[in-house]
């Protein structure tokens, strides 16, 4: 398996992070690379690419979970921010990449698209980032639209998150608390558990007796 993604993929890999809930629960039964890269939207991934997807991969990899927008849905001006059209046409450029260099299949290929924030608490940890859950959502559906285009399996994580933001889905209102990495975890589990043998890849130890 695989995972690319920007802000939330590298927190992912804390100790209760989505990442590490995945592969506790799917251990021995797939190995997992996270390629999370903190702060980076879509277009820096693409500069970067080939330190994120190498062009002779040393695996072959299955499937994969692509999960991007946060960072690109800030507020014009800023420096992370990248306009709808850019990141459309970047997401398509990624997921193409991921299909002829890593020989993933489309219909194994996991689009997220960005949650949605909170946004009281996320103005008054970051003042002034203008990150708002109108702008989210049309990231989203950006997302969603990609996902329907290049034949992939998406999960419309605004709308999950929006349901259950009283349930503490975050620290400061944008980056995930253990609720909200426990939800991420059970999208993304559900996603590979279809997929994924029941059995270890490797014998059991009692096997041998």
């Amino acid at each position: 398996s695989s995972g690319i993604n920007a802000e939330y993929g590298q927190r992912g890999a804390a100790p209760h992070g989505w990442v590490n809930l995945i592969a506790d629960k799917f251990v021995r039964k797939l190995d997992l690379t996270n390629r999370g890269l903190s702060g980076y939207n879509t277009r820096w991934t693409l500069q970067r690419i080939r330190d994120v997807v190498p062009a002779v991969p040393a695996y072959h990899y299955d499937l994969a979970v692509v999960w991007f927008g946060c960072n690109d849905a800030t507020k014009p001006g800023l420096s992370q921010h990248v306009p709808e059209a850019e990141y459309h046409d970047n997401l398509t450029q990624i997921i193409c990449k991921l299909v002829t260099t890593l020989g993933v299949q489309p219909s194994n290929l996991l689009l997220l698209t960005p949650p949605c924030i909170d946004e009281d608490m996320l103005e008054h940890t970051f003042p002034g980032k203008g990150r708002t859950n109108a702008r989210m959502r049309r990231y989203a559906d950006v997302a969603l639209t990609v996902a329907k285009e290049r034949g992939c399996q998406s999960a419309d994580l605004f709308s999950h998150f929006q349901s259950r933001v009283s349930e503490g889905l975050f620290t400061d209102g944008l980056h995930l608390s253990e609720r909200g990495n426990e939800l991420v975890a059970g999208v993304v589990g559900e996603f590979l558990g279809n997929r994924v043998q029941t059995g270890m890849c490797i014998p059991d130890w009692k096997d041998f007796q």
